[in-house]
């Protein structure tokens, strides 16, 4: 319906004649050889044979109990950036989405090779969008924060999707390891959870089954690191990642207490009849056309909210946008007057009364300012033996310090300090690297890279404190 489309043959039809009308016939088809208002036809018999199946389902099923009465219907759980799939979420009761990054990606050059040939215009600048979100910045590493914000890698599936009214439901997400640069992920998740307003996140995905008897272990978490160096995706578990659990806690209590400020005057962009019809729209990326690259950046800037309105034929943009043509200049991203995204110096930064955060670099020996709570004397150790070790004169760290309670932190009684970088197996071995070597996932012990440093956090003077490990066991208190 959207790209070129192959004929065949039948392997089971003993028509002769069937066979030669076939062999006679045009053997690729595009949309351009069909009348367009056919096209649309077909796809708006689809979607609303679509809808109205799922529609008449829920109501079937939430006859069925009080359980099925009260809870909220979600339609699907399928590509992000596709209108179709977009208004099926919109008629149900709630609407979830996913994303998923990697810690590494492909060189430039080599990502750019598939514009080769290609002269769709919006095409172009889809894989265009690809190659930035995908490509490593560091070495064989992808450094997200030194790149325009997002959780996406290419067109975005979580940022722009939410609609006004509707529970918003992140139904997994995760970075993939390996990741030298993963401590952030938690926070930016955080962030754009507050800017974005929304319901439900879950982190994807816990364990392999060989917690089931922690209770009887006294370092149950005492593992090596799930990395993927295969096919199968095993690094997305972060069952035994110190660091990345860490900035989860963290990330989870600023949530879960709207410690962060949403977006006060979030964009909306509509999209009527001509865009939810469109034949285009099937191609990979299509769906909301050129004015749809524009959502990634606005959300980060302005907040966005999206709706699909067939009660009308063409789209609207109701508020400021960031232009995708902008995309690699505009800098830095407020979208409120507690969160910054400064990727072009490499770091997010957050400062609110319940929870303060920061992740990035800073200088050896560098300070790190919150109103009146100080981080100063940042130092790194890294461990013997790690297999990419921190450059020491710049430390790269993820903190956040955040209530417990729900109290600003200058009143809080409860609160938590989470402070992380990287980690790797003993014996990594990244494949690939020009040493003919396949890819080691390593093994015990793990080699955790130390941040130091000195807080001055006027509301805990006097406080007691406890120190805990990634084990629950106690290493330093003062009660």
């Amino acid at each position: 319906m959207a790209k070129a489309t192959p004929t065949g043959i039948s392997l089971n039809d003993a028509n002769q004649q069937a066979i030669e009308a076939v062999r006679a016939m045009k053997q690729e088809y595009n949309p351009e050889d069909f009348p367009k208002a056919r096209g649309e036809d077909v796809l708006e018999f689809l979607v609303n044979m679509h809808v109205g199946f799922k529609k008449r389902q829920a109501t079937a099923i939430k006859k069925l109990g009080r359980s099925t009465r009260l809870s909220p219907f979600v339609f699907d759980t399928g590509i992000g950036y596709e209108i179709q799939s977009q208004y099926l979420q919109q008629s149900a009761d709630a609407v979830a989405h996913d994303a998923y990054v990697n810690g590494t990606g492909p060189d430039m050059k080599t990502a750019m090779t598939k514009l080769d040939g290609v002269t769709n215009t919006l095409e172009r600048n889809r894989l265009t969008l690809e190659a930035e979100r995908q490509c490593a910045n560091e070495g064989p590493w992808v450094n997200w924060l030194l790149k325009p914000p997002g959780i996406s890698q290419g067109v975005p599936w979580l940022e722009h999707n939410r609609v006004e009214g509707k529970p918003f439901l992140v139904y997994e997400t995760q970075i993939q390891q390996p990741a030298k640069y993963r401590a952030d992920f938690p926070l930016r998740i955080a962030a754009l959870a507050s800017i974005q307003d929304w319901d439900w996140v879950t982190w994807h995905y816990f364990g392999d089954g060989s917690l089931d008897n922690a209770g009887n272990t006294e370092n149950p978490f005492e593992k090596k690191l799930d990395i993927t160096t295969g096919s199968h995706p095993q690094g997305y578990h972060f069952t035994y990642d110190e660091v990345q659990t860490s900035l989860m806690r963290a990330a989870g209590y600023i949530f879960t207490q709207h410690a962060w400020q949403q977006a006060p005057n979030p964009t909306t962009f509509i999209y009527g009849l001509k865009s939810l019809y469109d034949p285009h729209s099937m191609n990979y990326g299509h769906s909301y056309g050129q004015a749809g690259m524009n959502m990634l950046q606005t959300v980060y800037e302005y907040g966005a909210r999206i709706k699909i309105d067939t009660t009308r034929s063409d789209d609207q943009v109701i508020g400021p946008v960031v232009q995708f043509e902008e995309r690699l200049t505009h800098n830095p991203y407020r979208p409120t007057d507690e969160l910054v995204f400064n990727w072009k110096k490499g770091y997010f930064k957050a400062d609110a009364p319940i929870a303060v955060a920061f992740t990035g670099s800073v200088q050896s020996g560098g300070k790190l300012t919150w109103g009146n709570i100080y981080m100063s004397n940042i130092t790194v150790c890294n461990p013997k033996g790690a297999f990419d070790p921190l450059d020491p004169g710049k430390p790269w760290l993820a903190v956040s310090i955040y209530s417990l309670d729900g109290k600003p932190l200058a009143v809080t009684t409860s609160a938590g300090i989470s402070l992380g970088s990287t980690s790797y197996n003993s014996g990594y071995l990244m494949g690939g690297q020009g040493n003919g070597l396949p890819a080691k996932e390593g093994t015990l012990p793990v080699l955790t890279t130390r941040i130091g440093a000195k807080f001055k956090i006027p509301g805990f003077a006097g406080a007691n404190y406890i120190m805990h490990n990634f084990n629950g066991q106690i290493i330093d208190k003062e009660c």
